[in-house]
């Protein structure tokens, strides 16, 4: 039998992680499950932020999945069939990344006879859907292009004249694919996961089993040509304060370049640690559980590398 392929993918910030959390949290799943976390750049966050939900993670760095494949991924997928031998991978790229491509891999002569690919999920960004396609249309109508299933992001705050709008935007780019605009929290994801998989019945009420976390590390990727990374492991303590200022500086300010992505996972005072995510427009900081060392990531355009090393280093 062909393992399953769930591809979530999604522009920087749209919430393809908590999308995940929330479907392993509502136990949608009864099979052994493998997740591939592909990060771009040097620090990984997302991994470490799933792993909250005690999933073991498993980092390995042979490949890209987002780009030019090469044999690394194919065998990566072959090597977790053989050692782990799941019922499900859920993979989800790069924000950066191209779903047209990863579709590619997973169709690939010698992964047809063990994988099929299953759920094709896109979640966008209702309120930034207008920034991003003037800006980054090459990648992010390739997500929304692809994708079986279209689900929006942050609709609980945006008018409903937007969310149609946004709608009709997207039908124009995809006219087949299905678009969730309900609000998640209004919603029971095994509806979302019904409607992907286009299967009525599908049981909830199953315990998760023997979840582990992949992560990919972009190396060589077309995203590089647009896109820049930036990040750095620090056992600094910060406090909250300082976080939020400096993420607010991102928002006001473009000499740090223009930030499209920015989270973290750092340890303030009292022994306490706190992860911060960042979207032009949008902050949001709130208490996490300890790491074993405090991580920033940013992904933008232009960077301003020297500032950014400085505005962390000089606190």
């Amino acid at each position: 039998m062909k393992i399953k392929i769930d591809i979530i993918s999604g522009f920087l910030g749209a919430g393809k992680t908590t999308l995940i959390k929330e479907m392993i949290s509502q136990n949608l799943y009864n099979e052994k499950v493998v997740i591939i976390e592909n990060e771009f750049g040097e620090v990984g966050i997302d991994g470490e932020l799933i792993r909250e939900s005690g999933l073991e993670i498993k980092e390995i760095n042979s490949g890209c999945i987002c780009c030019s494949l090469t044999q690394d991924f194919e065998k990566s997928i072959e090597e977790i069939i053989e050692k782990i031998n799941p019922g499900r991978i859920i993979i989800e790229p790069s924000g950066v990344g191209k779903l047209s491509e990863i579709i590619k891999a997973c169709k690939s002569e010698r992964l047809e006879d063990l994988i099929q690919i299953n759920m094709l999920i896109t979640v966008v960004d209702v309120e930034r859907f207008c920034l991003y396609i003037s800006n980054f249309g090459e990648f992010f109508e390739d997500q929304i292009k692809n994708a079986k299933t279209i689900l929006l992001s942050r609709t609980n705050n945006t008018a409903k004249e937007e969310i149609e709008l946004v709608t009709r935007e997207i039908q124009k780019i995809n006219s087949k694919g299905n678009i969730v605009s309900t609000p998640w929290q209004e919603l029971k994801l095994n509806t979302i996961v019904s409607l992907a998989e286009k299967n009525t019945i599908n049981p909830i009420n199953k315990k998760v089993k023997n979840i582990r976390v992949i992560k990919e590390k972009v190396r060589k990727s077309n995203s590089h040509k647009v896109f820049e990374s930036w990040g750095l492991e620090t056992p600094r303590i910060f406090t909250k304060n300082k976080i939020e200022k400096i993420v607010r500086e991102f928002n006001i300010s473009e000499e740090y370049g223009n930030i499209l992505r920015a989270k973290g996972i750092v340890e303030i005072q009292d022994n306490r640690w706190i992860q911060f995510n960042y979207v032009p427009g949008d902050i949001q900081i709130a208490e996490a559980l300890p790491n074993y060392n405090g991580k920033v990531s940013i992904i933008g355009t232009e960077l301003n590398k020297d500032k950014l090393n400085k505005i962390f280093h000089d606190i």
